[in-house]
């Protein structure tokens, strides 16, 4: 009798990774054959100490170590109970859904996350939180990032902070930062806000931090950025400063000179077009005035014309912070090129006045490192 084959599929593996999972994730705080119980707020959470030890080096020596809970059926923990609970389901299943959690939860997770040595939560946290930075979570992430030394989490935090202080600073957050996180806000020139909001964010924040030293917080607004009605219409009766200080805050305001600036600082970027656009403020007959919308920190302008000729073609830029004081940055010739660079030491700069000016094709400012 000749042998038959089998016609089937040759079968190489069997895979039931998914049906695994879902029964390790079943036993998650479930009875059924746990062996430790945890007592966190007053909850009782059954567990299974070779699953959790498996998992998690923390709790391998909690759990069979020399600690006095490796004897013990009930184990208390001083944590927060939503949080330990998506750590343990994430011990169990190997997943957690951080888009369903608010952002206090989810700090709560990446500080359990940093104790217990859970590199991998801690870093998709950190990725997830950098992805969706917003005015109304940056400021508390700030803080948490510099509690726990996670220094590049912080200057993503600064960096978006930089650029959306105006929202920032009118938040509710921003009364909430610990002093050494608004301290160290405060001294970046790089924080462009108008200072009247910063000054009363500043106020908002000791009014919700009645025990700490606010003297060294107040010392940190740049008064000078301040209008003389607002020194003597909001500043002064707050009775915050002397007014002496007063005074010479008006004295710097009057001259223009040496004024602490706050800018807005784009690398290699073009603050003259799209959001940060730079409309023509004045035209003259000869010169033309652009306004940039914020202040920015720059040191090169490029100029394109469209051609005409002139029997003159000598051409200077001026800048200025506030169309009062102008300095000029550069004087130079088309000699028949239609574009012209000026490079020049790094400045605040609002508006950009250029002399002599045919017609004005393009304009450009930007910072180049």
């Amino acid at each position: 009798m000749s042998s038959q084959k089998n016609q089937g599929t040759t079968v190489e593996n069997i895979d039931e990774i998914d049906t695994f999972v879902a029964d390790m994730a079943s036993l998650c705080m479930n009875e059924p054959y746990s062996d430790v119980e945890f007592l966190v707020e007053d909850q009782r959470l059954p567990g299974h100490r070779l699953v959790l030890a498996t998992r998690c080096e923390y709790f391998r020596a909690l759990l069979y170590g020399d600690f006095a809970e490796s004897n013990q059926r009930e184990v208390r923990l001083e944590v927060p109970l939503e949080a330990f609970k998506l750590i343990l389901g994430y011990l169990y299943s190997g997943k957690m859904h951080l888009s369903t959690l608010d952002v206090d939860t989810i700090i709560d997770v990446l500080d359990l996350a940093h104790l217990y040595g859970l590199q991998v939560v801690e870093s998709g946290i950190g990725n997830y939180l950098q992805q969706n930075l917003s005015v109304s979570n940056v400021c508390t992430i700030l803080d948490v990032a510099r509690r726990k030394n996670l220094n590049q989490r912080a200057e993503e935090c600064l960096d978006f902070i930089d650029y959306n202080c105006s929202d920032i600073v009118k938040h509710d957050s921003f009364a909430q930062l610990s002093k050494e996180s608004l301290e160290e806000l405060l001294r970046r020139d790089k924080l462009w806000a108008l200072e009247i909001d910063i000054f009363r964010a500043v106020c908002k924040w000791r009014d919700n931090h009645p025990s700490e030293d606010f003297k060294t917080v107040a010392e940190l607004v740049r008064l000078p950025l301040l209008t003389v009605q607002q020194l003597v219409q909001e500043v002064r009766p707050s009775g915050i400063y002397e007014l002496e200080q007063i005074v010479d805050a008006i004295g710097q305001v009057d001259t223009g000179e040496n004024l602490p600036y706050r800018v807005v600082v784009l690398p290699g970027e073009d603050v003259a077009s799209g959001k940060h656009f730079a409309r023509r403020f004045q035209d003259e007959p000869n010169h033309i005035v652009f306004e940039l919308r914020n202040l920015f920190a720059i040191n090169s302008i490029e100029v394109s014309f469209q051609y005409i000729s002139y029997n003159n073609n000598t051409f200077e830029v001026h800048v200025s912070s506030d169309l009062t004081h102008w300095n000029c940055v550069g004087s130079q010739s088309l000699h028949g090129n239609s574009t012209l660079n000026f490079t020049f030491e790094l400045r605040p700069v609002r508006y950009i006045r250029i002399r002599t000016a045919p017609n004005v094709q393009s304009l450009t400012a930007m910072y180049k490192k």
